[in-house]
């Protein structure tokens, strides 16, 4: 089974660690009144490139120019920033938040290290953080059951100074794409900022494009159906392939599982007859046959360019409870 994905900032965050390249962690600590992003949200700051955000407009690039005297100074100890959107940058959101600048020596790659591999294998983990120390000096905890306010910060006074206390975040779920070809293709390119893992298998050679998205892990063998048995079970499916008679391969193989969130099948309203006809002969129960969803996306969307049925399909997934409720820190959004 391929584990479950690392928080993307704190990925880069143990890259740039390990590789010894100075590098500031930025997270918003805290929040009061209308603000672009929340407590929790992390951007990753370095001298020639930016990962995450914590909520663009002059707020993002005030912090971002103190990240990079942080690095220029050579500074090892965290730092506080306290923001008024409105007469301090003005922007009319009104709020105020606090800022937390992490620089990262190559020590804070243990810590980084371990909670990826803690999120990696699906465990739950607190930290905490004394402002005006280094990275380094992180206290970590293994959690046995999910927090009651995952992929939160907040900030504490303690006798030893201001704390900085983090969970792990919301699990992003799984989604196991079948087919490379233009949809395929146009649908990473969205899921690549989307709060999924995504699993994508192609048996195809040299099928897959240069430049995948850090949560896609590409799959180029043709072992779909051990790959179907093998996944969570609240995985989402999608099947869109270039042959008909592997997609009902692959479908079968899923409603046959039994277990899964969801699973969407690339075609039309005569393609799904075809298909709930032969599953039905095969023996899937009436109930499993109703969970196959033909054709896929928000119903709105009559566009047949790849382009747009992926927004459609994205869009879809997005609407399920589970996976709407918190968006990634993925590319840079305007606020004010």
């Amino acid at each position: 089974m391929i584990g479950r994905p690392a928080d993307p900032v704190l990925a880069a965050a143990h890259t740039s660690a390990l590789a010894g390249k100075p590098a500031v962690l930025v997270t918003i600590a805290a929040a009061k009144g209308s603000t672009p992003r929340v407590p929790g949200t992390r951007m990753l700051v370095d001298a020639d490139r930016i990962v995450g955000s914590v909520g663009g407009g002059q707020l993002e690039f005030d912090i971002i120019a103190s990240a990079r005297a942080l690095i220029t100074q050579g500074a090892t100890a965290s730092a506080h920033q306290h923001f008024i959107l409105g007469p301090d940058l003005r922007q009319c959101c009104g709020g105020a938040l606090d800022i937390v600048l992490e620089p990262l020596a190559p020590e804070a790659s243990v810590w980084l290290g371990q909670v990826i591999a803690w999120e990696q294998a699906g465990h739950h983990w607190t930290g905490s953080l004394t402002l005006s120390e280094p990275s380094s000096t992180r206290k970590l905890h293994r959690l046995e059951e999910a927090p009651t306010d995952p992929g939160t910060a907040r900030l504490r006074k303690s006798e030893s100074g201001m704390i900085l206390s983090e969970t792990s975040g919301v699990r992003w779920p799984q989604l196991y794409l079948f087919g490379a070809g233009h949809v395929g293709r146009a649908l990473v390119n969205l899921l690549g900022d989307l709060p999924f893992h995504v699993i994508w298998s192609d048996g195809r050679e040299g099928i897959f494009p240069d430049g995948i998205p850090d949560n896609v892990v590409i799959d180029a063998g043709a072992a779909y159906a051990e790959m179907i048995k093998a996944a969570p079970e609240e995985a989402h499916f999608l099947v869109m392939t270039h042959s008909h008679a592997l997609d009902f391969e692959i479908v079968q193989a899923i409603l046959q599982r039994g277990s899964f969130a969801s699973l969407g099948l690339i075609g039309s309203d005569t393609k799904r007859a075809r298909f709930l006809q032969r599953l039905r002969e095969s023996g899937v129960p009436a109930v499993d046959l109703a969970r196959l969803q033909c054709p896929i996306g928000l119903a709105g969307i009559k566009s047949k360019i790849p382009a747009a049925i992926a927004i459609a399909v994205a869009a879809e997934l997005l609407l399920r409870p589970a996976v709407g409720m918190q968006l990634p820190a993925a590319r840079m959004h305007l606020s004010g």
